[in-house]
């Protein structure tokens, strides 16, 4: 894969590409993901929207008001919730510690949680339970999404099937934000690797 493709693929901008394309080419050959243009037509388009286009590596927890704190963490900051929305504001370290202890989303598919980062380190032989912020860097930011989506979430099966519906729920949750972007941009990286829409699930 180059550059050029990887760009058409996640939507990103070929500068970011180029820090990317090698350590994703290593980490989908690894896990097989590279094994189809479907395959990895799946993966790249969940690439794309989890990580903003290869521009995100790591969750905001930067907030501003304390409303917003509320509606995003309603059981921390809610009626019902314990912390005052007020005493986290601008302060996503602390943020991060009460909420993910200090394991909040990372790499180019959002790491996160403990179990997550450990089951992690001990698929890939990294420490990244004493080191989170190894999951930031190209390397690790794509080798851990590759083993998240191939091992840690089971998605090959439904990559093989073209049904985003199911992978989206597996890496992001019931929620399946942003589902219609992440469909569009499978369909554009279906087209950009000569791969089939013959059989994909809509």
């Amino acid at each position: 894969m180059t550059p050029e493709t990887l760009a058409v693929c996640t939507g990103s901008t070929l500068a970011n590409a180029r820090i990317y394309v090698e350590p994703l080419t290593f980490g989908m050959d690894r896990f097989k993901i590279s094994a189809s243009p479907l395959r990895m037509a799946c993966f790249l388009g969940t690439v794309a929207i989890e990580s903003s286009r290869l521009r995100r590596v790591e969750e905001d927890l930067y907030y501003t008001t304390p409303d917003r704190l509320r509606e995003i963490f309603p059981s921390l900051f809610g009626p019902k919730g314990q912390y005052k929305a007020e005493n986290y504001l601008r302060d996503p370290v602390q943020l991060s510690l009460l909420r993910y202890r200090g394991y909040h989303g990372r790499g180019l598919i959002q790491l996160t949680w403990l179990d997550a980062y450990k089951a992690a380190s001990a698929a890939l032989g990294a420490d990244y339970v004493t080191h989170p912020q190894l999951v930031e860097q190209p390397e690790h930011a794509a080798l851990t999404a590759c083993w998240f989506f191939a091992v840690y979430k089971s998605c090959l099966p439904d990559a093989d099937a073209g049904d985003m519906y199911t992978i989206t729920g597996k890496v992001q949750g019931p929620a399946r934000l942003q589902l219609a972007e992440r469909k569009a941009q499978m369909g554009i990286a279906l087209n950009s690797l000569g791969g089939s829409v013959q059989g994909v699930r809509s």
